[in-house]
């Protein structure tokens, strides 16, 4: 229901409703049409017959035997034309009396001449002479829809006449509606009381559903929009954190390049130093070679000295000096302290890297923390449109995420 309601456009759920509201209210209307000229109206005639079955009758009977043709005439007309009251000849096939007056318009008019009158459903009563005091028609309840014959006439009982009751016709629905809309339309009386109620409740209830269904919409409007908000905001997000790996994948590869050459550079430093301690040795052994005091002033003894000397200097390989003896070790010894500042400095650049990688992996988890809180944001209120989607859209996202997130040194 909601995926159709959001697929409408306003210009087609407008007009539906307001039709759908038209719709019920013709509806209400033809049900109250019916209920008041078909029921209360119809009930009304109905006990207005059956009393006039009881007194009629005989009160006609004296005023015909008193010769008081005026007072039969205002008798008929106290319907005052709601109903037609019609009185013909023992025979009724002429018409003598009947109902003058006219309520608003013309209903059973037409059926008061003598050829339509014996076509009534409602039956007719005698006058008589003597007058007859007892009924010979009646209703047995408001509700019932033919007059029960309940007397008979007495013997040698004279018929003076006939008295028919014509029901008046209700109007259509169509005119009555009519009525109701052109002529009067805040009038609380008859069936337009009823009309003016169906009205005001058929457009308040059109305005409710209009206003519910808007409210409806905007809702899953709103939810919509904060889904894909969360969708693209769970996206940024993942790209963020592919970024932070793919650096903290580089960082690592860095740190472990640079461990390397901080160890090959410290080795080298290492042999370096101890190469010049050696050739600092070996020139100091060249420097005793030299030595005139050594071996005495003989020539024999100088030659012996000079043998062992070579045999001596034969187990290094010595290589010519290019400066004099002293200004080569003074420039190594000046060269040996960069180097080893050289190589602290390569390592405390290893623990600065490390530190990096570390404070990158503490920045990994807690990527990790919000990626998982907004997941569950999403799987905690999952679109009413489409929930295969959303799990799906939720399975392969968290998917996404272990793999990404699984980034532990190998």
């Amino acid at each position: 229901m909601d995926k159709i309601l959001l697929s409408l456009k306003n210009r087609v759920i407008v007009p539906s409703i307001l039709l759908g509201g038209i719709c019920l209210w013709l509806v209400v209307c033809q049900a109250h049409y019916h209920s008041y000229w078909m029921g209360t109206i119809h009930r009304v005639q109905t006990t207005d017959f059956n009393l006039l079955h009881h007194t009629l009758p005989p009160t006609l009977a004296q005023m015909i035997l008193s010769n008081r043709s005026d007072l039969i005439q205002r008798t008929l007309d106290c319907s005052f034309g709601l109903f037609g009251i019609v009185i013909t000849d023992p025979s009724g096939e002429n018409v003598l009396y009947k109902t003058e007056k006219i309520y608003k318009r013309e209903s059973w008019q037409g059926r008061a001449a003598a050829e339509s009158l014996l076509k009534e459903g409602e039956p007719y009563d005698l006058i008589t002479d003597p007058p007859q005091l007892e009924p010979l028609y009646a209703h047995a309840s408001p509700r019932s829809t033919a007059a029960n014959k309940v007397g008979a006439l007495k013997p040698g009982t004279r018929v003076l006449g006939r008295i028919y009751y014509l029901r008046s016709a209700p109007p259509t629905f169509f005119e009555d509606l009519t009525n109701f809309m052109f002529k009067g339309f805040f009038e609380l009386s008859g069936s337009k009381r009823g009309y003016c109620y169906i009205t005001c409740f058929s457009f308040g209830f059109t305005c409710t559903v209009l206003l519910l269904v808007y409210l409806r919409r905007r809702g899953l409007e709103l939810k919509q929009k904060e889904l894909e908000h969360m969708r693209r905001e769970l996206d940024i997000r993942k790209k963020a954190l592919e970024s932070l790996s793919s650096e903290l994948a580089t960082q690592k590869a860095r740190k472990v390049w640079l461990e390397r050459e901080a160890d090959q550079a410290y080795k080298r430093a290492l042999g370096l130093k101890q190469s010049l301690e050696r050739l600092k040795e070996s020139l100091v052994g060249v420097e005793d070679n030299f030595d005139p005091a050594v071996g005495g002033g003989s020539v024999s003894g100088m030659q012996n000295q000079i043998s062992q000397n070579n045999q001596k200097v034969s187990q290094f390989k010595i290589r010519p000096p290019v400066a004099p003896p002293g200004s080569i070790l003074e420039e190594i010894e000046s060269l040996l302290p960069s180097l080893n500042e050289n190589a602290k400095n390569l390592r405390s650049q290893a623990d600065v890297l490390q530190d990096y990688c570390s404070a990158l992996e503490d920045r990994q988890s807690e990527m990790r923390r919000i990626v998982e809180n907004a997941f569950n944001r999403a799987q905690v209120s999952p679109s009413p449109l489409n929930p295969s989607s959303h799990a799906a859209t939720g399975a392969g996202a968290e998917g996404a995420v272990t793999e990404i997130i699984d980034m532990s040194p190998r």
